[in-house]
């Protein structure tokens, strides 16, 4: 029968299993390097005591009564896993790394194959540089689509005029150059203000600017 050093020595992730009690039963090689824990000081042991899991607010995660037990003792055959999740674990020199989580629950029809393992868990660490810029990545990408969004409510006028106010003109300027009233000029800043989602004349003149209306 394969072992399961044999299944999950192969794995990029670092892998460990839980008993019904809660207890580590299970750690491949990957889960002994990433966490500094050798298999022998983890068997048997308590996986809330020994890993001491936060979440991102770095509040306590993981208590007596095992989260993941919880869910599995009301699950079903059509739900034996739960989505990723990100979690602070506790290395073994008491610092804190932030991985990233999958759970897995042990259907009773393959109990036989993982033995006393109702849980495995597949971790990978979390690169905090890489996630910032992912993050800083999208929230600009979504800036920009958001904004080009709002640049396309306005129409061809609207546009010339918070061209010229960009370029620094007055009202009475723009109303010169495109030839018409400065009433006029003041109703199309009054409509245009709530396309873009700006309150004031520089805050029109600033979008303008970033997103180079011209």
């Amino acid at each position: 029968m394969t072992t399961l050093d044999e299944v999950f020595e192969q794995s990029t992730d670092a892998v460990f299993g839980i008993d019904e009690a809660g207890s580590i039963r299970f750690a491949n090689s990957k889960f002994e390097r990433l966490l500094g824990y050798s298999c022998k000081q983890l068997y048997g042991t308590s996986c809330t005591e020994v890993l001491c899991c936060l979440d991102l607010h770095r509040q306590t995660f993981c208590d007596l009564q095992c989260p993941f037990l919880d869910q599995f003792l009301k699950t079903t055959a059509s739900q034996h896993y739960i989505s990723d999740f990100d979690l602070m674990i506790k290395h073994a020199n008491g610092d804190y790394i932030l991985v990233n989580i999958g759970a897995n629950y042990i259907l009773p029809q393959l109990r036989e194959e993982t033995g006393v393992v109702y849980v495995f868990f597949s971790i990978r660490q979390v690169n905090l540089q890489h996630m910032l810029q992912h993050i800083a990545t999208v929230t600009f990408e979504e800036s920009v689509k958001a904004g080009m969004s709002r640049c396309n409510r306005l129409t061809s006028r609207e546009k010339e005029i918070l061209v010229l106010a960009a370029k620094g003109m007055k009202t009475n300027q723009i109303a010169h150059s495109l030839s018409i009233s400065i009433h006029t000029v003041r109703s199309h800043f009054k409509n245009i203000y709530p396309k873009i989602s700006v309150n004031n004349r520089t805050e029109a003149i600033i979008f303008a600017m970033q997103h180079r209306l011209h």
